[in-house]
């Protein structure tokens, strides 16, 4: 195995370990794990930048209560990691949720995350949710981009909807 590939595997396990691990006053412990530039993606945000991605993980935090990860598996292709979780909290509008997902891991030649890029079903767990009729009115002008700024604005009088990780700023 190369220097690279024991190091990326390395930041891999220690990535995995922080998401299993993650308390709010350990959300800026990803910098060490992460590059300056690292790209962040999932159903509702795309970040740029290691202190944009702290910030992302601080406001989990405060949308969403008592916020768990259980990663499930790490499977590798060459160089790049595909992690395998189970997403719990409690959510203001919902109540109890669950997810599963995957994050796609890539890594920069000093073995740092470069890329976390998260798959997961968003419309099957928010938008097919009967509990979220009123949800689903208020986002859907935000994913149609008609009246964005009324529906940002309507959801932003309401106290947020709670969503986990959902920003429109």
């Amino acid at each position: 195995m190369s220097d690279r590939l024991a190091r990326i595997k390395q930041t891999a396990g220690q990535y995995a370990h922080y998401y299993e691990t993650l308390t709010p006053d350990r959300a800026g412990d990803i910098a060490a794990l992460v590059n300056e530039n690292v790209h962040f993606i999932d159903p509702f945000n795309d970040v740029r930048g290691r202190k944009q991605v702290v910030r992302l993980i601080e406001k989990m935090f405060e949308d969403v209560y008592e916020p768990r990860f259980e990663i499930l598996d790490l499977a590798w292709s060459d160089d790049m990691c595909l992690m395998r979780w189970d997403f719990h909290c409690n959510v203001k509008v919902i109540g109890s949720w669950h997810v599963r997902g995957v994050t796609e891991l890539q890594f920069d030649e000093e073995g740092l995350v470069s890329a976390h890029y998260d798959y997961w079903d968003s419309g099957r767990h928010f938008m097919g949710t009967s509990r979220l009729s009123a949800v689903c009115c208020a986002i859907s002008p935000v994913r149609h981009g008609s009246n964005r700024e009324l529906a940002v604005e309507f959801v932003k009088e309401k106290g947020g909807l709670g969503l986990p990780f959902l920003c429109f700023d």
